[in-house]
C-alpha cells in the first residue's frame, strides 16, 4: 500500500500543478467581444468629441481620484488610440512595397534611432565624470576668443574633434544594453506605447559629392524649389520595442487644436522641461510644446527632417531633430545593403 501511494504521488502533484495552471486568467473571447462592441459603439463619434470626453473625465479624475472616472477616461481615450492606430496601418499601406528610396529611408531611420539610443544612454552613464572634468579644468574664454581670431577656423575643430570622440565612445555599445538601461527610468520615451513616426521627407540628390564634401555641405545652399518629398516605409515595429502610429497632417491638426483649447499654462511653464509633461497622454506617447509658437510636438524623436543624397544613394547627410529644442547632423553610408551612421554632429539648440 504505500508503494502505491509513492507510485500516485507524481500523479497527484502533475494534477495539482495543472490545476493551478487552469486557474490563471486565460484570455477569453468575452473580453474581445467586449471590446469589439464598444468600438463599434463609439466609432460613429468625431474624434474630437472622443478626445473632448476623455478629456473632461481626466480632469474629473483628477479632481475627485474616482476610479470609475477613470475608467471611463481611459474607455474613451483607448478608443482614440485604436483609430488613430487603424488609420495609421492605412496610410502605411499607401507606401509600395517595392519603393527602393521609400526602404532607404526606413533603413536610415532605423539606424539613426538605434544610434541615439546608444548616444543618450552614454550621455546619462558619463555624466557623473564629465561634471567632474569640467569643474576641475573651467573653461578659459578669453584663451577661446584669442585662438578663435587668431584661426576663424577654431570652433569647428574644437566641436568636430569633441564629437568625433563622443562618436567612438557610442559606437560599440550595444543597444539592447542601452535601451534596457534607459528604460529603468519610468518617464523614458522608451517606455511609451507607441513611438510616432512622420513618413513624408524632404530630399534633393547630388551629383558627384562624397562624404567630405557632404560634411562641408549646408542645407541653406539648396533652392526652396529643389526640394523634394516622398514618404519613407513605416516601421512594424520601432527597434525600442514600441508600437508605431503616424502622424499626418489630419491628426497634427486634431491633436494641436485639442492641447491649444484644453492646456492653459503660462510661457513660463510650457517651456520646464520635467517628466510626463502632459500626464493625460500618459503611458501612450509624448508631447512637447514647439518653440516660438504656440503649437505641439506629437512626433517621437528623433524626427527625420531633410535629407541630401549623392547621386548613387549610398551616401545620405540627414537633419535630425532629437528633442523638441535641439537638432544635429547625421551622415550615414550604404555598405553590403545596410545602412551605417559614419558620424554625427551637433546643430542647432534653441
Amino acid at each position: 500500500m504505500k508503494l502505491l501511494k509513492l507510485c500516485w504521488l507524481p500523479v497527484l502533484l502533475m494534477a495539482m500543478f495543472l490545476g493551478g495552471c487552469s486557474s490563471e486568467k486565460v484570455p477569453s473571447n468575452e473580453d474581445e467581444e467586449r471590446k469589439a462592441k464598444r468600438f463599434e459603439e463609439l466609432k460613429g463619434l468625431p474624434l474630437d468629441t472622443v478626445l473632448t470626453r476623455a478629456y473632461k473625465f481626466y480632469e474629473q479624475f483628477q479632481a475627485t481620484g474616482d476610479t470609475l472616472l477613470r475608467d471611463s477616461m481611459n474607455d474613451y481615450r483607448n478608443h482614440f488610440f485604436a483609430r488613430w492606430e487603424l488609420t495609421s496601418d492605412s496610410l502605411c499601406g499607401t507606401v509600395a512595397p517595392d519603393d527602393s528610396l521609400a526602404a532607404d529611408l526606413l533603413s536610415i531611420y532605423k539606424a539613426v534611432l538605434e544610434f541615439e539610443v546608444k548616444r543618450e544612454y552614454l550621455y546619462f552613464r558619463d555624466r557623473g565624470k564629465r561634471d567632474s572634468l569640467e569643474k576641475a579644468n573651467p573653461i578659459d574664454i578669453a584663451d577661446f576668443i584669442k585662438k578663435w581670431k587668431e584661426d576663424p577656423d577654431f570652433w569647428r575643430k574644437l566641436f568636430d574633434g569633441a564629437d568625433s570622440i563622443k562618436d567612438a565612445k557610442t559606437r560599440p555599445i550595444p543597444f539592447d544594453e542601452a535601451l534596457k538601461h534607459l528604460k529603468e527610468d519610468s518617464s523614458s520615451s522608451y517606455n511609451r506605447a507607441y513611438f510616432v513616426q512622420t513618413l513624408q521627407v524632404r530630399y534633393v540628390d547630388i551629383e558627384g559629392i562624397d562624404m567630405k564634401e557632404l560634411e562641408k555641405f549646408r542645407m541653406y545652399w539648396i533652392e526652396q524649389e529643389e526640394w523634394k518629398k516622398t514618404n519613407s516605409a513605416c516601421m512594424e515595429k520601432a527597434p525600442t520595442g514600441q508600437r508605431i502610429l503616424v502622424l499626418n497632417k489630419e491628426y497634427n491638426t486634431l491633436l494641436n487644436v485639442f492641447m491649444k483649447a484644453n492646456v492653459h499654462e503660462s510661457l513660463q511653464e510650457r517651456y520646464t522641461i520635467k517628466p510626463n509633461k502632459y500626464p493625460f497622454w500618459f503611458p501612450f506617447i509624448d508631447v512637447f510644446p514647439h518653440h516660438g509658437d504656440d503649437y505641439y510636438h506629437f512626433n517621437s524623436f528623433p524626427i527625420m527632417d531633410n535629407a541630401v543624397f549623392n547621386k548613387a544613394h549610398d551616401m545620405v547627410k540627414l537633419d535630425v531633430m532629437e528633442r523638441f529644442n535641439f537638432s544635429s547632423h547625421y551622415y550615414l553610408s550604404k555598405r553590403s545593403g545596410k545602412w551605417e551612421v559614419v558620424k554625427r554632429r551637433d546643430g542647432w539648440v534653441l
